[in-house]
């Protein structure tokens, strides 16, 4: 094979490429909304000539587990702060953080830093505005005793409580 037909494969490989990496940002899969049962109960009213139907939609009474995702509850205190939140089973301890980040507010505003290591998963740097320092690193425990994963890596259980401290290594 020639240089001339080497360069026209690679530059046919490279166009399939970029081509396939453009279409997949185009058909990226969607998260898509939780779908609540609801009950109608309909009211005909009469309007002129015209009959209109109105609708009032009720949430209906399900029980916890049905067309629902199941929640736990758990706790994380930092400094001086307790955040108590419901999250849906299964989530790891960094989900569970960037839920709280987006719902707290003012008095009790939540915030945290952190950075992505390809093979340790994610590491705290920041929370609340205080950072950690050379010596001293943020670590947590979960119920009391010193966490054996990380942040990204530890799926909550119902009834967790974790705690953030501030410790030199």
């Amino acid at each position: 094979m020639n240089n001339k037909t080497k360069k026209q494969y690679i530059s046919i490989g490279l166009s399939l490429f970029i081509i396939i990496l453009i279409l997949s940002f185009f058909f990226k899969e969607k998260e898509l909304p939780l779908i609540v049962p609801y009950e109608q109960n309909y009211k005909e009213v009469e309007v002129g000539a015209k009959t209109e139907k109105l609708i009032e939609e009720k949430v209906s009474q399900i029980g916890p587990k049905a067309l629902s995702e199941e929640t736990i509850k758990v706790s994380l205190t930092v400094l001086d702060k307790k955040y108590d939140i419901e999250i849906k089973k299964d989530s790891s301890l960094i989900e569970v953080m960037k839920k709280i980040e987006l719902e707290s507010i003012n008095e009790n505003k939540f915030s945290f830093k952190y950075t992505d290591n390809y093979s340790l998963g994610s590491f705290i740097t920041e929370i609340n505005g205080a950072r950690g320092t050379p010596g001293k690193y943020w670590i947590y425990y979960v119920n009391g005793e010193l966490a054996s994963v990380g942040v990204s890596n530890y799926i909550l259980k119902d009834g967790d409580i974790i705690n953030w401290s501030q410790e030199g290594v």
